[in-house]
């Protein structure tokens, strides 16, 4: 960085800006050299860094990473968005499903940190309940984030448009379980197809929480660099993947077993109600 009058060079690419500028509008490199700015706009300096490099793997003006990856163990001092596809997969399926309102909850809020957006994580990922909508609120949430990677130059696979479309398979398959009979006897065929309902379901939001999340993890790689931590397990995803262990395998359980459990009613004696 070079300075001109009341203006600022970058020593990058030549542009000229005012003195009060951080960062260059042309290449996006650093204006003010580190030690120049507080302690808490360098952590802002960092989650805004220039454009990925896909040849480089790293940001043009910055360091290669190093060899280790960013996410082999937590750091105290490390943002800890990086949340491993292969947990996200398990306790989907341990939570029959269930895990995708925490999801929702936890990485809108990631988004909000690092956009500085206004949002409501646990209301997005409660519209989730609410027919239709929860459609186009899917759609949204996986759009931002294309729309954030491809802003920035980080290489992405997201598709909003089929996540939602599997997403909606997930729904039909709920729908279908509403039609069939969950009263004695259950014959072989339909006890199979509540299986294959379950089974059908978690395979579908496993697949979508792992593609998006793989997404995610890369954009965080890239724009955070070896600052990337773990994201820690925390008691609300605990009480979650309970919940939907029961409300999930639980239900199918009683179904295949004993229906008749699912009977809450109480029974009123003969005569009861006789003057």
């Amino acid at each position: 960085m070079t300075t001109s009058g009341d203006s600022l060079v970058c020593s990058r690419c030549g542009a000229r800006h005012a003195a009060e500028h951080r960062f260059c509008g042309s290449c996006g490199a650093e204006l003010h050299p580190a030690s120049e700015a507080p302690a808490s706009a360098v952590e802002i300096d960092r989650l805004a860094g220039a454009r990925y490099s896909p040849d480089s793997g790293t940001a043009p003006d910055r360091a290669p990473m190093a060899a280790d990856p960013a996410y082999s163990a937590p750091r105290d001092d490390a943002f800890p968005y990086y949340i491993p596809p292969g947990r996200i997969v398990a306790l989907t399926v341990l939570s029959s499903g269930l895990y995708i309102f925490y999801w929702m909850y936890a990485t809108w809020r990631q988004y909000r940190e690092h956009t500085g957006e206004i949002a409501f994580p646990v209301m997005h990922a409660l519209s989730l309940l609410v027919p239709i909508y929860q459609f186009f609120r899917l759609h949204a949430h996986m759009r931002v984030y294309q729309e954030l990677m491809e802003q920035r130059g980080v290489p992405t696979t997201l598709s909003p448009a089929r996540i939602v479309l599997i997403y909606f398979g997930v729904v039909l398959l709920g729908l279908v379980s509403f039609i069939l009979p969950a009263e004695e006897p259950l014959t072989m065929s339909q006890q199979a197809a509540y299986v294959a309902i379950n089974v059908g379901q978690v395979t579908l939001l496993s697949w979508i929480l792992w593609h998006a999340q793989t997404n995610i993890n890369r954009f965080w790689q890239h724009r955070l660099g070896i600052r990337l931590g773990w994201m820690p397990l925390g008691m609300a995803e605990i009480v979650v993947v309970a919940v939907g262990l029961v409300l999930g395998w639980g239900m199918l359980a009683i179904i295949l077993i004993d229906p008749s459990l699912l009977n809450v009613g109480v029974e009123v004696p003969a005569g009861a109600g006789d003057g």
